[in-house]
């Protein structure tokens, strides 16, 4: 064999294995991006259950929260001022999640139950003053602000012990 005859031989092996490299690097990507919108998901489901669980713990929040559901006209200034507080809070983890959403991190199917309810619970008068005082004060962005505002009408989430 000659210099020549090894020399490309080694070329072949070489764009051979830059091959077999790139491929596996493919099947990793693809992999990864899998793993990172399963793991956007989890933490939205989780983002909900610790709302959730703050507004099921019986706590001053989750009284607030009850009566903002059940009798609005009732609340004082100083507890809606707490509640549009919880609701900022919350509708920043909404805005989290259209970020990721955005970014096709979230799934569509995710955002979309997430985007109808929030819309829905705007149908509350004290829930949607604090949407509206927050839509006007720089705190969202305005495709956030305009994908929650276009979802279809949505009836108010149902909670055993709340009147609809």
């Amino acid at each position: 064999m000659n210099w020549d005859a090894i020399i490309a031989f080694a070329e072949v092996i070489g764009a051979l294995a830059v091959l077999i490299t790139l491929a596996y690097l493919a099947v990793q990507t693809r992999d990864n991006v899998r793993v990172m919108r399963s793991r956007a998901v989890w933490d939205a489901q989780v983002s909900f259950v610790e709302v959730n669980e703050v507004l099921g713990d019986g706590g001053t929040v989750s009284q607030l929260i009850y009566k903002t559901l059940s009798d609005p006209a009732e609340l004082s200034s100083y507890e809606k001022y707490l509640v549009h507080r919880f609701c900022r809070g919350w509708f920043q983890r909404m805005e989290a999640q259209f970020a990721l959403y955005s970014a096709g991190i979230l799934d569509e199917e995710v955002w979309e139950l997430r985007r109808g309810y929030a819309k829905g619970i705007l149908n509350n008068p004290v829930l949607a003053e604090a949407w509206e005082t927050d839509k006007g004060s720089s705190m969202f962005t305005k495709a956030f602000i305009e994908s929650i505002d276009s979802a279809g009408d949505v009836q108010v989430p149902g909670f055993l012990g709340v009147a609809s």
